[in-house]
């Protein structure tokens, strides 16, 4: 005997879809709809797990990227590329956080039209000590999963995500 199907808020997006246009097929939607709710999800649980250590996911993201990068430093761009912003929301990002003692931004003495960003000591601590609190929560967020669950939905969006990055979309 096999388990009742669990429907979500997408089978419902899904059964709207067909019951208004019939002729179209809306099945993306049950991949394309969960991926941002799955992540709004995680995102609402990360802000509640970082709260208490006195940040935001925003903050974190951009400390949790310089915590791996070399000397805890990288350009503003790169910065950019790895937290998935604009230039300028990452300046934003950037001005809140060094109001806040968690990053210096000064010339790059390789390249003085250049800036870098870096941790600085209380950041550095701060991001330290958040690490652990995230990845044990987040793993803690995957036990719906099996680990086998866990392997084949890893080799699917892998798949679907090279698929899309190796595409070329007009801009």
């Amino acid at each position: 005997m096999t388990a009742p199907l669990v429907t979500d808020s997408v089978d419902e997006l899904v059964e709207a879809w067909r019951e208004a246009r019939p002729g179209i097929d809306p099945s993306h939607l049950h991949l394309f709809g969960r991926i941002p709710r799955i992540e709004a999800q995680l995102r609402r649980r990360a802000e509640a797990w970082l709260a208490p250590l006195g940040l935001s996911w925003d903050m974190f993201d951009l400390m949790a990227t310089l915590l791996r990068a070399p000397d805890h430093t990288m350009r503003p761009g790169e910065l950019s590329r790895w937290c998935l912003l604009s230039t300028g929301a990452m300046t934003k990002r950037l001005d809140r956080l060094e109001r806040a003692g968690f990053v210096t931004r000064a010339t790059d003495p390789a390249d003085r039209r250049a800036l870098l960003v870096r941790l600085t000591p209380e950041g550095l601590a701060l991001a330290e000590r958040a690490v652990p609190v995230h990845f044990a929560a987040a793993q803690a967020a995957l036990s719906a999963l099996s680990p086998e669950e866990r392997r084949a939905m890893e080799a699917l969006s892998r798949r679907l995500l090279t698929a899309l990055e190796a595409e070329t979309v007009p801009a």
